[in-house]
């Protein structure tokens, strides 16, 4: 299995800050997701990107969220009721990991949350 690369003391604290998914919440589309991160690193979890200031057009506009059409936009709270957690993973102070503990009832439990769905204004096709 790889290691991870985990950035310490960077959690997020306010509930309301906002978590975007490039995608909508495709249910096969996450357990593939998932799926693969086990596979490499022995967890399942999702990308997801944190606001953490910026705006959603900003971060609409950059790479890896300027290439879906649309994305998935949630609360941290939202989140954290569904008993899951965001571990800040990768270089990009943006990047978390949303970390499932089973694939089935987390993936329904997220899918059903409360979220909203953007189109993309700036989506590169």
């Amino acid at each position: 299995m790889k290691e991870r690369f985990v950035r310490s003391n960077d959690d997020l604290d306010d509930g309301e800050e906002l978590i975007l998914r490039g995608g909508d919440l495709d249910p096969s589309i996450i357990r593939r997701d998932a799926q693969r991160m086990f596979d490499i690193y022995g967890t399942y979890g999702i990308s997801v990107f944190a606001l953490r200031g910026a705006t959603i057009d900003e971060l609409a506009q950059q790479a890896p969220l300027v290439r879906f059409p649309h994305f998935t936009v949630m609360t941290v709270r939202t989140i954290r009721l569904l008993g899951l957690r965001l571990e800040p993973t990768g270089r990009n102070h943006r990047h978390y990991t949303l970390t499932l503990r089973s694939l089935d009832e987390d993936v329904a439990a997220l899918v059903s949350a409360d979220h909203h769905v953007w189109m993309n204004p700036y989506h590169e096709a």
